[in-house]
Order: structure tokens, then C-alpha cells, then sequence
């Protein structure tokens, strides 16, 4: 199984969010955050995770490329 997580993030609760948002989104391709979340509680733990300060558009699309290079490797 290919390592999946946001370790370049301080905070290990938002790690674990983002590794949340980011398993569901590879598991359902991309779609609306709303329809991402089980319940109204993950959908809300979503959108603080997108909206918080410490997280930003490079951690997210590092964290993706890492992960695609990781996945594509010996390929």
C-alpha cells in the first residue's frame, strides 16, 4: 500500500484530516466537499481543514505530487 499522508503539516490533527479528505477523494474522485462527507460533522471537520490558516494550496498539491510519484514509481 502507497504511504498517503500530509507530513509536512505541523499539526497532527490536521494530518489526519487531510489524509480523511484525501482517501475519500481518491476513493470517489473529485467531487463536491459536501457530498465527500458521511455526515454533517466530517463536513464541517472538511471545510475547517480547507479554511485553516496553517494549511495552504502548496502543502495540498505537495502533498499530491508526493503521493502521485510515490504511486507511479517502478511503473
Amino acid at each position: 500500500m502507497q504511504k498517503r499522508d500530509f507530513t509536512n503539516l505541523d499539526d497532527l490533527r490536521l494530518g489526519y484530516c487531510g489524509n480523511k479528505i484525501l482517501i475519500i477523494c481518491l476513493a470517489k474522485v473529485f467531487i463536491p466537499s459536501r457530498r465527500l462527507a458521511p455526515d454533517e460533522a466530517s463536513a464541517k471537520g472538511f471545510y475547517r481543514f480547507l479554511h485553516n490558516d496553517k494549511v495552504n494550496e502548496d502543502d495540498v498539491i505537495s502533498n499530491l505530487s508526493s503521493n502521485c510519484k510515490s504511486a507511479c514509481k517502478g511503473k
